[in-house]
């Protein structure tokens, strides 16, 4: 299609960023501002945000919201049509994970994962989509490799990146024929403070370690990931990834789907939950 070749020059375009103080998503404002953009960037509340918004500068907007906050992202959406006039793209990023067995989970912690990964997706995209669409732009969300791997001990995160998957996939076809594109991030290790947090557990850390030949631990910077995430917006691509074997693992998704029971056998999945858990009530 024609529209696929009219790549986007950021200088002047507005991008409205979430989950923008910290990792991905900070270093993704910055790099929008080095290339001529007005990066509008949305967090919870926090010394970082306000950090972020003295280095930016004017022209920028900073503005904490929850993302799950449906009528707050409304009004994130209407001040930045009001200081720019437009919106151009936007990167849903903002994200959480909670580890544990969803047997053991807390159900508000299980919950809080799919409000704010799902949800929170949706609520930053839907306001914007109609005035992304006057000015033929992009939208991305970021999705993970756990859409397609599975990954224990945080079921409530890869279950919210597979809808991630989903939606971007089903809404770029919805967009076809306006000028408008969408796409989805697969991210494997990032260096974040996210990761440093999933992986601080035992299990988490193990279990990873454990599955070397599928998927590729070595991390990458949030800076590499901001590159990607704004290649993708310039070049408007269906999908991007963070690591080589990703891009693999996304390609052969079929494959992987029914080889779950053998792979949880191989590594001894469930056992190693189990005696990690040992003792801990239901």
């Amino acid at each position: 299609m024609l529209f696929f070749k009219n790549r986007i020059n950021l200088k002047g375009r507005v991008v409205l960023i979430t989950g923008a103080a910290n990792g991905i998503g900070r270093s993704t404002a910055k790099l929008i501002s080095q290339k001529g953009g007005f990066p509008v960037c949305v967090d919870l509340p926090s010394e970082n945000l306000e950090s972020l918004k003295a280095e930016l500068g004017s022209g920028s907007l900073v503005i904490p919201c929850d993302v799950t906050n449906a009528e707050g992202m409304k009004d994130v959406v209407s001040a930045t049509i009001e200081k720019f006039k437009r919106i151009d793209a936007v990167v849903a990023n903002a994200g959480i994970e909670k580890i544990g067995p969803s047997w053991l989970m807390p159900e508000e912690d299980f919950e809080r994962v799919l409000n704010v990964n799902i949800l929170g997706v949706y609520r930053t995209i839907r306001p914007a989509i109609q005035h992304v669409m006057e000015k033929k732009g992009h939208i991305v969300a970021i999705s993970s490799i756990a859409a397609v791997i599975p990954w224990p001990i945080a079921a409530a995160y890869g279950a919210s990146k597979a809808f991630v998957d989903s939606w971007m996939r089903s809404l770029r076809m919805e967009l076809a024929g306006t000028g408008t594109t969408a796409g989805a991030c697969y991210f494997g290790y990032i260096d974040t403070g996210m990761m440093e947090r999933a992986t601080s557990n035992k299990l988490a850390s193990d279990l990873l370690s454990d599955m070397p030949s599928i998927v590729d631990t070595k991390p990458i910077t949030p800076e590499k990931a901001a590159e990607i995430i704004v290649k993708q917006i310039e070049n408007r691509s269906a999908r991007s990834f963070s690591h080589f074997r990703v891009k693999n693992i996304l390609f052969s998704r079929g494959i992987f789907q029914i080889t779950d029971g053998f792979v949880a056998g191989k590594i001894k999945i469930g056992h190693k939950i189990m005696e990690h858990y040992k003792g801990m009530a239901l």
